[in-house]
């Protein structure tokens, strides 16, 4: 059975599924692949960049296809044709709001989104820390990298990622089809903003706290050691995104500042690096005729040709 796999603007995509007998790479694929030739297509602003996990692919005109937000005005229209149609990768440690915030930011676009660790569950049909808990995390990042491998190949969408997403070296390749935007924060609010949503979906924090810990800040101060720890693991790599941007409030704000003001942040951060780009680009450029002129140095006459 086939399933659909579009998108609707700021909202997880739903669709049915293809039951999978194991949940591993290859069934992950598979089913993204026939979900891409159920969907609607249309030529313009179909996917230029080759994906696949580990090597490009050729993506055969059948499968092009651009996932527009008809459905949805875009607040932010001058960043949203700044970008041309590239989609935005939202990566960070947990607790930044890369889901809250890939829906509003997609909204504010006028783009589709995906939430790959949603897309995980719809195809295999378990939660994201039962597949670490049965098959482990290597199995868990291997479905990961070829859910992602397909939806690098949408144009116009935002893509909300899971926190490990860029541990895994081939990602990068796919990431790097769009604009890749790091979410960071204070580790202190960071750890209440995951202590207040719940800590029962995190498999990287199941031995982080012990039944016995009732005392609430103790809870939040032995999530933040996990999330520093994590941050040391994966700085690094975070550091290769286009762009960072701050999840904090201001001074008091115990959880952050608003979802609201967070987009605003990435939207400008967006124009400003694609108007950096620009001028890099231009000093990239080689010399054109008439760019370099030739002068003499006694008369200051301009000189055509250099004996």
């Amino acid at each position: 059975m086939t399933m659909g796999f579009g998108c609707a603007p700021a909202a997880t995509c739903h669709h049915p599924t293809t039951a999978t007998t194991r949940r591993s790479a290859a069934a992950a694929t598979t089913t993204t692949a026939a979900a891409s030739r159920g969907t609607r297509r249309t030529r313009d602003n179909a996917p230029k960049k080759n994906t696949s996990v580990g090597r490009r692919r050729r993506t055969s005109s059948a499968r092009r296809q651009n996932v527009t937000a008809s459905a949805s005005s875009s607040s932010h229209q001058s960043t949203s044709d700044a970008l041309q149609s590239a989609s935005v990768f939202l990566v960070g440690l947990m607790g930044t709001g890369k889901t809250t915030v890939g829906k509003e930011l997609a909204r504010s676009l006028g783009y589709g989104y995906f939430d790959t660790d949603a897309l995980i569950e719809q195809i295999t049909k378990q939660k994201v820390h039962e597949i670490f808990e049965e098959d482990g995390e290597a199995a868990f990042r291997e479905t990961e990298s070829a859910i992602l491998a397909e939806v690098a190949s949408y144009k116009r969408v935002v893509v909300s990622t899971g926190g490990g997403i860029v541990t895994q070296r081939n990602n990068w390749m796919h990431l790097h089809n769009g604009v890749t935007v790091c979410l960071q924060g204070n580790h202190r609010t960071l750890a209440r903003r995951v202590h207040k949503d719940g800590i029962g979906a995190r498999p990287l924090l199941k031995e982080c706290l012990s039944a016995e810990e009732k005392d609430e800040e103790a809870q939040i101060s032995n999530i933040e050691e996990k999330i520093q720890s994590l941050w040391q693991e994966r700085g690094k790599m975070y550091a290769e995104c286009d762009i960072a941007v701050s999840v904090n409030g201001e001074e008091g704000d115990a959880y952050g500042a608003s979802v609201e003001t967070i987009v605003e942040r990435i939207c400008k951060s967006i124009d400003k690096r694609l108007r950096e780009d620009g001028k890099q680009e231009k000093l990239r450029k080689e010399p054109e005729a008439g760019d370099i002129e030739v002068k003499d140095l006694k008369t200051g006459e301009k000189v055509d040709k250099i004996d």
